[in-house]
């Protein structure tokens, strides 16, 4: 048995205006053919590929394509997506016959020439392997699934939880549909509903939110034997791409049931939109004073608007500007911003040197102003470490150099490149404890909740100004189809007629 493996994998916020280029890529790695095996055979949707096939009675070779990830951003620029399409195809025409083709997607990717990046690469995957070939692709359950997706692959397997703590079973699971279809000589039948309908991040906890039970249906559904797989995908809301919105998907041996069960989930998808929206936000001001507030420590502050997870630039001043007007802060405060210049000062001053410096507010100044910083450099150093917890297992983070300065009650993560706001390892990574501090920020919507609610005291949603806000007339939609729910007055999925 030869396996095809390979992954393209980004997660785009088309409001972030700053490109994605290849440099980015090859930031966090490139693994092209026989590289993949040996480099990511534990990691994420790759490690659970390998590991399941591994496993396979009949044995399996790997024909390794392209590995090709990077932490979300804006749109990938123009030569970039011609260099990811080019290496593709290169691997594609050198991998000679193989009996399936398994690809780690995310599902809402778009280059500036091409909204559906996941769609367009399964499509040339297709082209080349022709139809009788089994293509699979896993996708986040916050992908925009499109037709193209639908037509190209013959299954699509998306995560059930989020925070995302399941990419590597999500892997395994794909493994299994394609065992089936290779064994039982059988091709998948797949039904599937869009939905004109986003919503905030906030609410899209699959453990504790709105949608939990739709994903233990989907889970029950998975067991019965004639069904490969079941998605709901809630789509990223911050993606100005045509047909945007959720998709429930469903892939069977022949299930006559097959469309009512999916026109069953959709209405109760449907049906959460409202509650889904009511998520309770305080301003910059407040929600520090409630953070000082409230007893015992840490307090975790989630700042969903500059969600380096959702594609922001993690520069925001606005909770910044307020730990160091609210001083003093028992315990301290702790946050990061991405900010390369500020890095560059601190690495001049040296460790105990002064800083003073205009920082953050560079890559989104729309949203945020640069703010003055006056500091001592405390630490200097790389920040590199593995992720294990929401998004990534085993996965390796490279956020370039680094630099701690504080100020009074206030200490400052500085680091070059965006990378996972979500994760208490980012500090740890530095020498810092967010589990002794007295306030710490995650640039995350919700998926921090997986790594912080084990030992936090509390937590706050802040409602700031960026490009991964909920605040959707000031972001202003111009590619995706209407109506669209909250940015347009919906009662009846049926009232959009390009669903």
């Amino acid at each position: 048995m030869r396996i095809a493996i390979g992954q393209l994998w980004q997660e785009t916020n088309t409001f972030n205006r700053n490109p994605t280029t290849r440099a980015d890529f090859e930031n966090w790695g490139i693994a092209v053919g026989d590289e993949i095996v040996a480099q990511y055979s534990e990691t994420g949707e790759l490690g659970g590929f390998i590991s399941a096939c591994r496993n396979w009675d009949a044995g399996v070779e790997f024909a390794g394509l392209v590995r090709c990830a990077c932490w979300p951003w804006g749109r990938v620029d123009v030569p970039t997506h011609e260099w990811i399409r080019a290496a593709f195809a290169e691997q594609l025409e050198a991998m000679g016959p193989v009996d399936g083709v398994l690809l780690a997607l995310h599902g809402a990717m778009a280059a500036d020439d091409e909204h559906d990046l996941t769609g367009a690469l399964l499509a040339q995957v297709r082209a080349a392997v022709g139809p009788e070939i089994p293509v699979i692709g896993t996708l986040d359950l916050h992908a925009n699934v499109t037709q193209l997706m639908l037509d190209s692959a013959d299954l699509l397997v998306g995560y059930h939880a989020c925070p995302h703590l399941d990419a590597f079973e999500t892997g395994q699971r794909a493994v299994a549909g394609l065992r089936c279809m290779l064994e039982q000589e059988v091709r998948p039948t797949t039904v599937s509903r869009k939905l004109p309908m986003i919503v905030a991040a906030e609410s899209h906890n699959t453990f504790t939110g709105p949608p939990a039970p739709l994903y233990r249906q989907l889970e029950a559904l998975e067991k019965e034997e004639d069904i490969l797989t079941a998605g709901i995908y809630m789509a990223m809301p911050w993606f100005d791409c045509p047909h945007l919105g959720w998709s429930v998907v469903l892939s069977t041996t022949g299930r006559r049931d097959a469309q009512q069960i999916v026109d069953d989930l959709a209405e109760q998808c449907w049906a959460l939109r409202k509650p889904m929206a009511d998520i309770e936000r305080f301003p910059p001001s407040e929600v520090v004073a409630r953070a000082k507030a409230h007893a015992g420590h840490p307090i975790v502050i989630g700042d969903g608007a500059d969600a380096t997870n959702s594609g922001a630039p993690g520069d925001s001043t606005h909770l910044l500007r307020e730990f160091l007007a609210q001083q003093p802060i028992p315990h301290g405060a702790l946050t990061f911003l991405v900010d390369p210049e500020a890095v560059a000062t601190a690495t001049q001053a040296g460790i105990g040197g002064p800083f003073h410096a205009f920082v953050g507010g560079s890559f989104a100044p729309e949203y945020s102003e640069p703010l003055e910083f006056r500091g001592t450099v405390e630490n200097l150093l790389d920040v590199n470490f593995v992720l294990d917890g929401h998004i990534g297992k085993k996965l390796p983070i490279h956020m370039g150099r680094g630099a701690v300065v504080r100020s009074g009650d206030v200490t400052v993560l500085f680091t070059e490149k965006n990378g996972p706001g979500s994760s208490p390892l980012l500090y740890e990574a530095a020498g810092l404890d967010p589990r002794t501090c007295g306030i710490v920020v995650a640039k995350s919507p919700a998926g921090f909740r997986a790594d912080y609610d084990p030992f936090v005291a509390g937590t706050y949603l802040a409602d700031c100004p960026g490009c991964a806000m909920p605040d959707w007339p000031r972001l202003n939609f111009h590619n995706v189809h209407r109506p669209l729910w909250p940015l347009n007055a919906v009662e009846r999925m049926g009232d959009a007629g390009w669903c």
